[in-house]
């Protein structure tokens, strides 16, 4: 075996705790330990990767919590008033390069991969959970994939890498850290060749500091930490490390004024400079978001901003400001509950994260001659159903003027597709690139990416959004994803390389690396930015004036450049313009030529194009705007936000949206709502809605949705005076007031309900694997109710021994069961009707038994049992049986409860019940019964509450018995169906769903 050597200098990490007093100062003081020198990076030994399978992966433990919205009135109170729903049009050059970084199988199949990445001059050094690979920049292998604890010298492979280069020391940063003794585990390049040797430090900390994230900074490498207790922002003793020096000084701070997103990742970012420009004495800077969804003590969605003056020669001077308050634009950070997953995916009811509530790493800084800009980007719920797009946000200051937001957007194209994981930097010349990761229910996760010039409308991605790779697979067994991606500069100051994780198959993690450019460095490129006028919806002329915008996006000035302006595809004139662009110079051009757009009502195409002859890259020669001469007055409801489809609902309000589809002002309309066709309800809005532009709004009457199991079709509609088009007028939406169903937000592979056997019902083959019935359904839901037995309810004969297998592992956690039957036939389960109150399992992997007794005297009929199976030994309660929960199941079964069963009223026990679907709401049933019985068959059909609404007879045929029954004319909901002799001792139940 090849040896490993370090050459060790030992030094003993000294803290120091400062005084309260001290207000503004560190909280903490302290000295790293210097590891040793590594060897040659290539010497070490690389990772031989295998197939792993979903039992053999390990998922990467975070200080994560349940993220929940904890005040409802927190604004945006409808659509991110922000939010940039159409794609930007402009073209851009080919990706540089793109290739795999790493996959599961070379990580030791670990989850999530946490990837990170940095180029140098030469080289792309890139990491994820436990291994490390460094490749040329065309993509070649050049070392690796090595672990990151045989290279640390740690022996620990903990996990949450990230890579650097600092480019003002061409130097490469590693990190990781360690769990048992919550330190950073630091490796700096001893020269500029990432394949050479390293100097190791390591930083013991107070508490575990997870989710770190750092930065490059001229007096130092700043970091913030998820830790649960102490202070969580650090700036280390960058030039010590570099040289590789002993005993480098850690400084540690607390946030003044912040409030902690309470219920998932505590992510601050530190300013991450990019480029070799600064201004002098320049403090390090901290950003975390705010949102009053999180607490009602937090008025208004803002960034708060603080400044540290570290000062190592005396560490006690260092100091840290009170925070900077900069108001947003109001956003949604928070998503479903951390472990539910928030983003969906193509065949599976797994979702995976977003991550809400944390700044997307990094927050890159660049300064330029009259201002130094800093981007902040974080993921948001773009329409309350957690739909993501990406918050970007460009501040500014200088040396007069603190920071302030110069534009900010979200990006989230109207597609039906999630964005989020951002990472977003800026070039030289002030232009954005944004990627992302992108997925959808329809959408496997891939990487695509955008962005924007300096000189673009504000607020806006216009580069046309292109993939770095599809997706090919999805997560089936965990929502853990990420935890971030990170886009960062290369030393040439004008590309981007990116990487993040996609899935190349089902259940198989890659991680890609791709790199970009918004200048395309060819000689020869000229093309049209985009048309500035007419880019709007309005009333339109015969005469219509085109503006445009033009860019030189080769190497040399360009001018007289012939311009083609386009309508509806056909050519309406060619110009030239005559000025000289240079390098990456934009510049507006006014075409004399006008064109007629006069015709109200219809939409049309505008194209302008460059023909420049020796162009080389024509994709970017054109842009292309659709613009709608408007009517005068046309309204119309264009979304009904509430009510929705749910448990428990009652009297509810109406919300909807009203959109102006006219080109003059609204400020007053009537409105109306319909429930099944029914008599409506009318009211007056009265307001300002400008054209093209949406407003909300509630109506006074609520609406009754208490019928549980009925589905309800609500109408919106507008009744505008003067309304020059009715087909927009109203839409419609499908309500169902639906029992209880809970989710399993982690999963149910090995924990929940693989058996279970009660009296006749005998269902499912005990092996591992989530009972989810349905590629919609709700995760760890399995409704069984079309599965009945028979139970009695009069002493002596109600007690009953209900068998229940579950597969996981006692020392792994603390599964129980819970039992209730809806004996009033609500669909709530109350306390009264729980008969088994989380009980303990024993055993695993095989049928263990409960004692079941229905109560002397419970009502006859039939009834839905709810089992609840559950992991107690994290978040859920099994004695809630709405409640969701991380690992378990829940089914539900019918039984029908009766006081007497003889022998003869048994006799459809062995009887097998079908029921077929046909068309418009028609249903054809068979009971295929033995020769035993030959008497009469009666069918009686039953609501949600119990009550009995017909009785039919059913036609014996040899030994079978059938009847065609219709419910074309019965109100929407669920019914039950329960067949058997006219005393209804012995019967088979069924539920059937009328749409």
């Amino acid at each position: 075996m090849r040896q490993i050597f370090f050459y060790v200098i030992c030094a003993i990490g000294i803290v120091t705790t400062i005084s309260a007093q001290q207000s503004g100062g560190p909280s903490s003081i302290a000295k790293g330990t210097f590891i040793g020198k590594t060897k040659v990076f290539k010497e070490y030994p690389t990772i031989k990767g295998h197939s792993k399978s979903v039992k053999e992966v390990t998922i990467v433990s975070n200080n994560l919590r349940a993220n929940e919205k904890v005040n409802q009135n927190a604004l945006p109170l409808g659509p991110d008033p922000s939010r940039q729903q159409k794609f930007g049009v402009f073209a851009t050059k080919n990706l540089l390069v793109n290739f795999e970084g790493t996959n599961i199988n070379e990580s030791g199949g670990k989850l999530p991969p946490d990837p990170s990445g940095a180029a140098g001059p030469n080289h792309y050094v890139h990491g994820v959970n436990i291994a490390i690979k460094i490749f040329d920049k065309n993509g070649n292998l050049l070392a690796g994939p090595t672990s990151l604890a045989d290279f640390l010298g740690t022996g620990n492979n903990d996990g949450d890498p990230i890579i650097l280069y600092d480019h003002l020391a061409d130097r490469f940063f590693v990190s990781q850290f360690r769990k048992s003794d919550n330190a950073l585990i630091i490796a700096v390049s001893d020269t500029p060749d990432p394949t050479g040797a390293y100097n190791v430090y390591e930083f013991p900390l107070d508490d575990f500091p997870d989710y770190p994230h750092y930065s490059i900074w001229p007096d130092g490498y700043y970091l913030t930490a998820n830790k649960a207790s102490g202070n969580t922002t650090y700036a280390l003793e960058r030039e010590v490390m570099i040289a590789g020096g002993s005993d480098p000084q850690i400084i540690g701070f607390d946030l003044p004024g912040i409030r902690r997103n309470p219920t998932t990742i505590f992510s601050p970012e530190p300013a991450n400079l990019v480029g070799f420009d600064f201004p002098v004495d320049v403090p390090g800077y901290i950003v975390y978001l705010q949102d009053d969804g999180w607490s009602t003590a937090i008025t208004e969605d803002h960034l708060k901003i603080w400044e540290i003056d570290i000062d190592f020669a005396n560490p006690a001077n260092s100091t840290i400001s009170q925070p900077l308050e900069v108001a947003t634009a109001p956003f949604d950070s928070v998503f479903a509950r951390f472990g539910s997953g928030d983003i969906e995916q193509p065949g599976t009811t797994q979702k995976i994260d977003a991550l809400g509530g944390v700044i997307s790493y990094a927050a890159n800084y660049r300064s330029f001659a009259d201002h130094n800009s800093w981007l902040i980007t974080f993921n948001v719920d773009v329409d309350g159903n957690d739909t993501s797009g990406i918050r970007w946000i460009e501040l500014r200051n200088n040396n007069t003027d603190g920071w302030t937001i110069f534009q900010e957007g979200t990006y989230a194209p109207d597609d039906g597709h999630s964005r989020f994981m951002g990472s977003a930097c800026m070039d030289e010349n002030g232009n954005i690139g944004l990627a992302f990761n992108i997925a959808s229910a329809t959408l496997a996760a891939g990487i695509r990416y955008t962005g924007r010039f300096s000189d673009d409308t504000t607020g806006e991605m216009t580069l046309a959004e292109e993939s770095i790779i599809e997706g090919a697979g999805v997560q089936t067994f965990s929502n853990r994803f990420g935890d971030y991606s990170h886009l960062t500069m290369d030393p040439d100051q004008s590309t981007f390389w990116h990487t993040a994780e996609y899935f190349k198959s089902d259940n198989v993690w890659a991680t890609r690396i791709a790199s970009f450019g918004l200048v395309s460095g060819l000689t020869n490129d000229v093309g049209v930015n985009v048309i500035s006028s007419p880019n709007t919806n309005g009333f339109l002329t015969g005469s219509e004036t085109v503006e445009v915008r033009l860019r030189n996006f080769g190497t040399i000035p360009q001018s007289n450049i012939p311009i083609q302006l386009w309508l509806d595809g056909n050519l309406v004139a060619t110009e030239t313009y005559t000025g000289t662009l240079d390098r990456n110079q934009s510049d507006i051009y006014v075409f004399t030529q006008t064109i007629d757009l006069s015709n109200v009502g219809q939409t049309y195409a505008i194209e302008v194009r460059t023909a420049l002859n020796n162009d080389e890259f024509s994709e970017n020669n054109s842009a292309s705007q659709r613009v709608t001469n408007l009517f005068t007055d046309d309204a119309g409801i264009t979304n009904i936000i509430i009510p929705s489809t749910g448990a428990g609902l009652g009297l509810e309000d109406v919300t909807v949206e009203i959109t102006n589809f006219g080109g003059q002002t609204i400020t007053s309309t009537e409105l109306q709502y319909a429930v099944d066709g029914g008599t409506p309800v009318t009211e007056t809005f009265s307001g300002i809605i400008a054209a093209e532009e949406t407003v909300s709004y509630t109506f006074t009457t609520q609406v009754d949705l208490s019928t549980v199991g009925r589905t309800y079709e609500i109408e919106v509609r507008t009744n505008l005076n003067g309304d020059l088009q009715s087909g927009n007028d109203a839409i419609s939406k499908r309500i169902t007031h639906t029992a209880c169903v809970p989710e399993a937000l982690e999963g149910c592979r090995a924990s929940g309900i693989k058996k279970f056997v009660l009296n006749t019902i005998n269902t499912d083959d005990g092996i591992n694997g989530c009972n989810t019935e349905g590629v919609s359904g709700v995760r760890g839901y399995a409704d069984r109710t079309n599965l009945s037995t028979m139970l009695l309810n009069v002493a002596g004969e109600n007690e009953y021994v209900l068998q229940v297998k579950q597969n996981l592992d006692l020392t792994l956690g603390a599964m129980a069961l819970s039992v209730w039957i809806d004996f009033n036939d609500n669909t709530i389960f109350e306390p009264s009707e729980q008969l088994i109150q989380g009980e303990l399992f024993q055993s695993f992997e095989e049928l263990e038994d409960f004692n079941l007794v229905i109560p002397v005297g419970a009502p006859i009929g039939g009834h839905v049992l709810r089992a609840k199976a559950i992991d107690t030994s994290v978040t859920g309660d099994v004695n809630d049986p709405c409640g969701d929960y991380n690992f378990g199941e829940i089914q539900d079964y019918t039984v029908v409860i009766d006081a007497v069963l003889s022998t003869e009223e048994q006799q459809f026990n062995n009887s097998e019940l079908l029921v077929i679907t046909k068309p418009e709401n028609r249903y054809e049933i068979t009971l295929k019964s033995d020769d035993s019985y030959d008497g009469m068959v009666y069918m009686g059909v039953f609501n949600m509450l119990g009550q009995q609404l017909s009785t039919k007879t059913l036609t014996r045929v040899g030994s079978e018995y059938k009847i065609n029954l219709n419910m074309s004319e019965a109100t929407s909901g669920v019914y039950f169906l329960r067949i058997g002799d006219i005393k209804v001792r012995s019967a088979k139940t069924v539920k059937i769903i009328v749409q």
